[in-house]
């Protein structure tokens, strides 16, 4: 175990202090996360991976009435801590998506029984439970359906991979989405299991894991549609034909806006490269359908999905980030911003759209190169899943050691060892290092398909001592291989073990927790035509830009936004994880904040949705360690 404090070792000084994981974003390829592995039990986390911090803020009750709550039951008896992630509702029922936390069994999506909403109550016996080996999460969805296939209302949730699953062994038990039948919410029936798109992903005959779906109906032609966000091809959506929920029809499934004729990629700032979709939402606006795509760091963009098939869908407006981050620089630190857009809504008048960038790591990590061919060069450096981060405390500094693949015990070491990807799993190359000595690791990514190297992985491993990841290009750049460039780092090959490397840095200042962006749109509602998109006003709760919070207070990032349907009241209801649950008033002056509540103990608020019981509005919340809340604004 590492001391906390400053030393020096023999080739590299390791600072450390425990903290939420880093993620570095200086000038970097313009690659996305490739968070899928070699081989089963490598070790990776999915992508989307969401935190459950420890620690809370004071309780606080303004502006906001809590009307009831209800606690849901584990089926596996693991206990809630993480358990829950989103919340929908359909009548006199809401449905709680079970995540993989504290452990991936018995996932899903709990129903909670609403018709009494100051004394909600879970309905053990309706529990909608997973294939084994996958969990349920973002972006859970209800929709009314009556067609000639059907009459009724329908639950959708996405299928994720537990992490460190086994490969599957039967067709179709992994990805895609479930449809459930809950007209009867008390007695649901599954439809069908993991459809999706079979392209690019696991194998054939498993869909490709989903982090998020939304569902539609077009008034026009009277067909449903859903639309995936596709882990496996990260930076494209697929949309599905559900008019009969029984058949699937995979009908788009290379929606990819950072292709032409969309082209959605954001202009410097440099370190803006993670370009991926996330979340979405779809809505009619005059003669069509707008779709706004929350697309990480190529910010928000709306779609005319009119018509969704492929050459149909065209660009009406997408939103650029500033050079500096506006939070910090309204507190004197000029950075960039972190990007991260995660999830937005429009307005009712749809003049508005409210967005959430998700940050949980209130750290920049700053990761450079500092001697040999390729000093000076910035990276990108991922932390593993229950190691110690890199964070204000926490500093590498000095020359790693190449010791190859790592996957037999090491000679004696010490400072940081540089370890290939491949062949065992990442806890047994952080084993190996840590027996001889090394006081940190960075594995590099191995030969792969192009551009597929140039990928990032959120290992799954567990230790006492840093423990990062750097795509194939960096590790080469290490290795000080002369020529090495994005377009050949895939197809060249390691040196040998014991290869002198390039000294390095890795250090990190705070740069503030994930917030909330408000911007001016005009969407009109006839076919084909363009509109705008323009950032007026930003909030962030005061602890999430404060370096005391940083630690110890749980994720000050905010998650999702759900907007009042009443066009009378400009209302954003915003879970904010351990910032709890927020209520704001947006319009041409900006954003203000006029609710706010945590509970005795602290919250961890994931979801967010209003939801009409018999004729009176609410505002449902989902708790990550506990269950549902319901909650009205005070006049």
């Amino acid at each position: 175990m590492l001391k906390r404090g400053s030393w020096l070792v023999a080739a590299v000084s390791v600072v450390m202090l425990a903290g939420p994981a880093a993620i570095a974003h200086p000038g970097h390829p313009d690659h996305s996360s490739v968070n899928s592995e070699l081989f089963p039990g490598e070790g990776v986390l999915p992508a989307g991976q969401h935190h459950a911090a420890d620690g809370h803020l004071p309780p606080v009750s303004r502006g906001v009435r809590l009307v009831g709550k209800a606690e849901v039951s584990n089926p596996s008896g693991a206990g809630n801590d993480g358990r829950v992630a989103d919340v929908s509702a359909f009548g006199d029922h809401a449905f709680l998506t079970a995540f993989r936390d504290p452990t991936c069994e018995r996932t899903g999506a709990h129903v909670i029984d609403i018709s009494n909403p100051a004394a909600p109550a879970e309905v053990p016996s309706a529990f909608m439970e997973t294939t084994p080996n996958n969990y349920a999460g973002e972006g859970s969805q209800t929709i009314r359906v009556k067609n000639e296939f059907f009459d009724g209302a329908l639950f959708i949730h996405q299928n994720e991979t537990c992490p460190g699953a086994p490969a599957p062994t039967e067709p179709n038990t992994r990805g895609g989405i479930n449809i459930w039948d809950v007209t009867d919410a008390e007695h649901p029936r599954l439809l069908v299991k993991h459809a999706g798109d079979l392209v690019g992903g696991l194998a054939d005959d498993q869909a490709n894991q989903t982090h998020s779906a939304y569902a539609w109906t077009n008034k026009f032609n009277g067909k449903t549609y859903v639309v995936l966000i596709d882990d496996e091809e990260r930076t494209d959506l697929d949309i599905l034909d559900i008019t009969d929920p029984r058949n699937p029809v995979l009908i788009n499934d290379r929606l990819d806006l950072i292709q032409p004729p969309f082209n959605v990629a954001q202009d410097p700032p440099s370190n803006l490269t993670s370009v991926f979709s996330h979340d979405m939402v779809v809505k009619r606006v005059g003669e069509r359908y707008v779709m706004n795509v929350n697309y990480w760091d190529g910010g928000y963009v709306l779609l005319d999905v009119t018509d969704p098939t492929p050459g149909n869908v065209s660009l009406i407006a997408e939103s650029d980030y500033a050079q500096l981050d506006e939070e910090r620089l309204a507190r004197g630190h000029e950075i960039s911003p972190e990007g991260n857009g995660h999830q937005s809504e429009l307005s009712p008048d749809n003049r508005f759209l409210v967005g959430t960038d998700e940050d949980f790591n209130p750290f920049r990590v700053i990761s450079t190169i500092t001697s040999g061919p390729y000093a000076g060069t910035e990276y990108t450096a991922v932390s593993a899943s229950d190691t110690p981060p890199v964070d204000a405390d926490t500093t590498i500094s000095g020359t790693p050691t190449f010791v190859g693949l790592g996957c037999d015990p090491l000679p004696a070491g010490d400072g940081v060892a540089l370890v290939e990807r491949g062949v065992c799993p990442f806890q047994q190359k952080l084993d190996n290092i840590t027996a001889a000595g090394y006081d940190a690791g960075i594995v590099f990514n191995t030969v792969q398909p192009d551009p597929a190297c140039l990928g990032f992985v959120s290992m799954l491993a567990d230790g006492d001592i840093p423990f990062l990841f750097v795509n194939r290009l960096t590790g080469l750049q290490f290795l000080q291989v002369p020529g090495v460039s994005e377009e050949n780092a895939c197809t060249t090959a390691s040196p040998a073990a014991g290869a002198a490397a390039a000294s390095t840095t890795i250090e990190a200042v705070f740069d503030g927790w994930g917030y909330i962006r408000l911007f001016r749109t005009e969407v009109p509602g006839e076919v084909g035509k363009t509109g705008s998109i323009r950032q007026l006003d930003t909030f962030s709760i005061p602890e999430a830009q404060d370096p005391a919070f940083a630690t110890g207070f749980g994720d000050l990032s905010v998650h999702e936004v759900a907007i009042d349907p009443n066009p009378g009241r400009r209302l954003a209801y915003v879970s904010y994880y351990s910032g709890g649950f927020r209520v704001l008033e947006f319009g041409d002056k900006g954003l203000k904040e006029v609710g706010a509540f945590i509970d005795q103990g602290g919250n961890n608020f994931w979801g967010v949705e209003v939801h009409k019981i018999g004729e009176t509005q609410y505002v449902l919340a989902s708790d990550r360690d506990f269950g549902l809340y319901i909650f009205q604004p005070r006049s």
